[in-house]
């Protein structure tokens, strides 16, 4: 059978844990050899649980099924080896064996850096208000927002990002990839599948299980670069999510909170363990130097707008309808960033381009 349908199979054997599922795989040789072993082998040596999930849909013509039931809804499946599947969760320890994914999938394999932002489900307005406005600001350079599309900062998070012009985020589920958890976040659920990209280690119509959201955690942190926690109590999954990002070798910020709150417990106790404290989003872009995403065109015929300069005309006539970062700009006009960058902004005075985020600028709509 060809190898993509033999992982599409993995993932829907997968439910028996991933630690589990790999351990079998050590054992038979990988997933072709396991594909292959007689079914007695498979008797004598597993589990009786596990080698009736192993035979109960090891059958071609249901794998097949399965996929064309993903396909109708717009959902596809991705694996290590695979030319979407993101190369820093090959990284991390326990690497799933497969994500299904909706979405713009491709967006996974491009040069942002991730950034997950996580924190309290019940969380205060100040909370939400500082998820954000980290959220916000990071959005706008060349960084996705990584998130759980939980209640409180995570929501707020993942919705903020997906405001801001150009702005990227990825949900990471803990149930199937049909599934929307909070049904509160339905509408965002919705829009993320539209602008963002939805994971989940778990296929059709699962439902969500209280173990399944640690272990969603890792690929939270797996993607990102860094862990912002907002919010979180002392013991929550927040804080989960934050030390499988230091075992992953992340950083982890933290926004520190009042004394007292219980929502402040965990924030405050990760500072204390060693966390960067950050009060202000360009905290994370200067630790992580993330680049600025100045950006550009959609209006070709701003290049025969009277109001412009040469040099301004130069700056359109070189976008065309393309975003891209100021050094682009530069090395294609071959000017210096000092009069690119004031080029831009009288461009925005005068009403050709505007800044939807700081140091972001886009060509207006006539």
């Amino acid at each position: 059978m060809e190898y993509d349908l033999i992982r599409l199979w993995l993932g829907m054997i997968s439910d028996m844990g991933n630690a589990a599922l790999g351990r079998i795989l050590d054992y038979f040789g990988g997933p072709e050899e396991l594909w292959n072993v007689p079914e007695h082998v498979l008797r004598e040596t597993l589990t009786e649980k596990q080698s009736e999930r192993i035979l109960c849909t090891r059958d071609e013509k249901k794998i097949i099924v399965y996929k064309n039931r993903l396909k109708e809804r717009n959902i596809t499946y991705i694996y290590p080896g695979h030319p979407y599947f993101p190369e820093v969760l090959r990284e991390i320890p326990d690497c799933p064996f497969l994500l299904y994914a909706k979405g713009c999938v491709e967006t996974l394999k491009t040069d942002r850096t991730g950034i997950a932002i996580v924190g309290a489900r019940k969380a205060s307005a100040y909370g939400k208000e500082m998820a954000e406005q980290f959220a916000s600001v990071l959005a706008g350079y060349r960084t996705g927002i990584i998130s759980g599309l939980a209640a409180g900062i995570d929501g707020a998070a993942q919705r903020a990002a997906i405001n801001v012009e150009n702005g990227f985020t990825v949900a990471v589920l803990g149930c199937g990839i049909n599934i929307c958890y909070p049904k509160e976040n339905y509408n965002l659920f919705e829009r993320i599948g539209h602008q963002g990209v939805i994971l989940s280690e778990y296929g059709l119509d699962i439902e969500p299980a209280a173990w399944r959201f640690p272990l969603r955690n890792r690929i939270i942190s797996g993607l990102a670069k860094g862990v912002l926690v907002v919010e979180a109590q002392k013991k929550s999954g927040s804080l989960i999510t934050a030390d499988q990002a230091l075992e992953q070798g992340r950083e982890v910020y933290a926004v520190p909170g009042r004394i007292g709150d219980r929502n402040s417990e965990g924030c405050n106790h990760l500072i204390r363990q060693g966390a960067m404290l950050v009060t202000d989003p360009e905290d994370i872009v200067e630790d992580l130097k993330l680049e600025r995403r100045i950006l550009a065109a959609g209006k070709a015929e701003c290049r025969e707008d009277s109001r412009l300069t040469a040099l301004e005309q130069k700056i359109c006539a070189c976008m065309g309808r393309e975003v891209l970062h100021i050094e682009e700009i530069c090395a294609r006009v071959d000017q210096p960033p000092a009069r690119i960058l004031t080029a831009l902004f009288d461009m925005e005075r005068k009403g050709i381009i505007r800044q939807p985020v700081r140091y972001y600028f886009a060509v207006t709509q006539g």
